[in-house]
């Protein structure tokens, strides 16, 4: 296992403890249990398998369990992304190892971004989105619960499979993609009408950082990526999951609470955001300093996003206001020392 997909292992795991402690009711702590345990199971073995190949295959049949899970859209249009997810990554490996040009080894880099997008549910493969489905039947449990571990894999297997010419453009694809996810995830976070979809498309921008992190081919960018990836699955997605009983009782507020997590949200400091975003910003200038100018650009669309999202986690009491002080303290703690999360991306 690589020591990255043992930190993002271990977030999940923490990200599932927290949801079971601080769930409010007992009914939704044992569905959680169940689902969220067949998820937990689902990335280690995305982690832990010895091959690529068998890597694929986790995912595939953790798209299925996922999909079958009750929701309003029906199993195979949930499932349609994480087919085309395992079938462009096969597709990928099958180019990266035939014995031929520089050509196919580009085209291989492609479609393991492609496959990648497609298999977290990012631009252009968004995935099928409604609003009233429950937290464990959303994309959004799939953005954060098993998207990490499917990017650190994705990520750490193409150095065995790619040369130097199709690293570069694995690279640069993955930035590119990168940027129009951040770009977009910021302009619809704060633009569409529904603040669930807000939600959603704030977790796009973020996964848009961490792509950008990973496409940089110096040791900033990898942990600028590990950070963000922090951030989603244990500030972002506890915060989402604390918000949902406020914006079913629509009791939105603008308390001095709603305040602190729009900057966590946002990435304000001294969050493990902040921390992200300086490091990403100097590896960006490291590669390209008009790279680094833009993402300092779209960074400036979170704001608007990210105090809507703050009101709408309402005014948290009993154990969800426990729960939201845990989940801002635990980002204070990283934002002010991330060196040990960062050793892992730095070997």
């Amino acid at each position: 296992m690589w020591p990255e997909s043992a930190e993002v292992v271990v977030f999940t795991a923490f990200a599932l403890a927290f949801a079971l402690t601080f769930a409010p009711a007992p009914t939704q702590r044992r569905s959680l249990m169940f689902r969220g345990g067949v998820g937990l199971a689902g990335t280690i073995a995305i982690a832990t398998v010895p091959t690529f190949e068998l890597s694929l295959l986790a995912l595939l049949v953790l798209g299925v369990l996922h999909a079958a899970v009750n929701g309003k859209q029906s199993f195979a249009t949930r499932l349609r992304a994480p087919v085309l997810a395992v079938a462009l990554l096969a597709l990928a490996l099958v180019l990266a190892r035939a014995q031929g040009s520089d050509v196919l080894g580009r085209f291989a880099a492609v479609g393991l971004v492609a496959g990648l997008a497609a298999g977290i549910g990012l631009l252009p493969y968004l995935h099928p989105f409604d609003p009233e489905d429950p937290v464990s039947a959303s994309p959004i449990a799939w953005f954060a619960f098993i998207g990490p571990v499917l990017a650190v894999v994705v990520v750490a297997g193409t150095h065995g499979v790619l040369g130097p010419d199709a690293g570069g453009a694995f690279g640069a694809t993955l930035v590119g993609v990168g940027l129009v996810n951040v770009a977009w995830g910021g302009v619809a976070a704060w633009s569409t009408e529904n603040t669930i979809a807000a939600w959603r498309y704030s977790f796009i921008a973020d996964w848009g950082l961490a792509l950008c992190g990973f496409g940089l081919t110096v040791a900033d960018g990898r942990r600028a990526a590990l950070l963000v990836i922090f951030s989603i699955v244990l500030c972002r997605l506890p915060l989402y999951v604390a918000s949902r009983q406020a914006l079913r009782e629509k009791a939105l507020t603008e308390r001095p609470v709603n305040l602190v997590v729009a900057a966590a949200l946002a990435g304000s400091a001294p969050f493990a955001g902040f921390a992200a975003r300086v490091l990403l910003l100097r590896g960006a200038t490291q590669m390209f300093w008009p790279l680094g100018l833009v993402l300092a650009i779209a960074m400036l669309l979170w704001l608007p996003g990210s105090l809507r999202l703050g009101r709408s986690l309402g005014l948290p009491r009993g154990r969800r206001a426990l729960g939201v002080a845990l989940v801002l303290a635990l980002n204070v703690a990283v934002g002010l020392y991330p060196l040990p999360l960062l050793q892992a991306a730095g070997q």
